[in-house]
């Protein structure tokens, strides 16, 4: 099974590439939900840095706690489903047996950040009766403390690289497997991979390609500040927000994409060169025309060209527009003189 995934900077329009796939009878899509349990802090990156490049006896059994900590929320509540209703309830599950995977043993024992990740509270308030009792030298000095937490277990796990790797795609293609309910030889899964540092990232899945996708930064900030206000990205000045916008694209500047795995998209070609670059992907991915049998269901370029060139349609946007283009000359988009 191939897994397709589309990775943008944040209002890029990445969300155009699910839709477009979604079109085909032969890739199950799992919507525009983001499934970032690989990149984001805590997830499958940080536990390879922890286990493998930096082991040491504390950091390694704690990011193992720290990725159930994330499964356990991404796994959601009687009232928020979130992964759980999209791998037929056994998201948690396999998780936990991923784990169990690359654990090599455990005992009970904790050290200071299992107090720490507890809070403030916690940590003062168990740490609060040992001080006391050295105080009134009912307990021996020596000692530092009580057993604060007498059922805390411990992680201890160090895999080599060839392992851990291993139990990692055995542990996606499991989750993908059971996601994927009508056996489709593809499947698109939307944000599982960021844009940067894309060669760490493919070596997580067996078989993937990736659309990176990118957008004029004029639009993105005029969304954002007049229409998104979700506050992700800086908007309070179009200063701030160029230095963002490069601060986010400068690994372009020296990583090298794998062609074969990666390619980088245009939003606006989307929809301003539609036939030619929606061609382009479906070669680039081996797709089947004859079964882009929903085509516009899901991108339909006549809605998605509305959300471009923002400043021409409110003209007290225009001196932002103008700023960002002076100061983000590479980046912007060469748009056709009649829209």
């Amino acid at each position: 099974m191939k897994i397709i995934s589309c990775a943008s900077y944040y209002g890029t329009g990445s969300s155009a590439i699910t839709d477009f796939l979604s079109e085909f009878d032969n890739i199950c899509s799992m919507t525009n939900y983001e499934f970032r349990f690989v990149q984001d802090p805590d997830g499958i990156s940080d536990l390879e840095y922890n286990l493998v490049e930096n082991h040491n006896r504390h950091n390694s059994g704690h990011a193992l706690k720290r990725f159930k900590k994330l499964v356990d929320f991404n796994a959601g509540t009687f009232f928020n489903h979130r992964y759980e209703s999209f791998f037929d309830g056994q998201y948690k599950k396999l998780s936990y047996e991923y784990i169990d995977a690359l654990t090599d043993f455990t005992f009970k024992g904790y050290w200071f950040y299992d107090l720490y990740d507890r809070g403030r509270v916690f940590y003062y308030s168990k740490l609060l009766p040992s001080k006391v009792l050295r105080k009134l030298k009912v307990m021996d000095p020596e000692s530092s403390t009580l057993n604060e937490l007498p059922n805390e277990i411990t992680y201890c796990s160090k895999p080599t690289e060839e392992k851990f790797l291993k139990c990692t795609r055995e542990y996606i293609d499991k989750l993908l497997s059971v996601a994927n309910k009508n056996n489709m030889p593809m499947m698109m899964v939307d944000q599982i991979v960021p844009p940067s540092n894309l060669n760490r990232y493919l070596r997580y899945f067996n078989d993937i390609q990736v659309v990176v996708v990118e957008r004029d930064p004029r639009d993105i900030y005029l969304l954002a500040k007049y229409k998104w206000k979700d506050r992700v990205i800086p908007v309070d000045s179009p200063e701030v927000f160029c230095k963002w916008y490069e601060y986010t694209r400068s690994h372009r500047k020296t990583e090298q994409y794998n062609p074969e795995k990666v390619i980088l998209v245009q939003f606006e070609d989307l929809i301003y060169h539609y036939d030619s670059t929606t061609k382009h992907i479906i070669d680039w991915l081996g797709l089947d025309e004859s079964k882009h049998t929903r085509k516009f269901v899901g991108l339909n370029p006549a809605n998605s060209i509305k959300n471009t060139q923002l400043w021409k349609q409110h003209p007290e946007y225009v001196k932002e527009a103008d700023y960002i283009k002076d100061h983000l000359s590479e980046y912007i988009y060469d748009f056709p003189e009649e829209v």
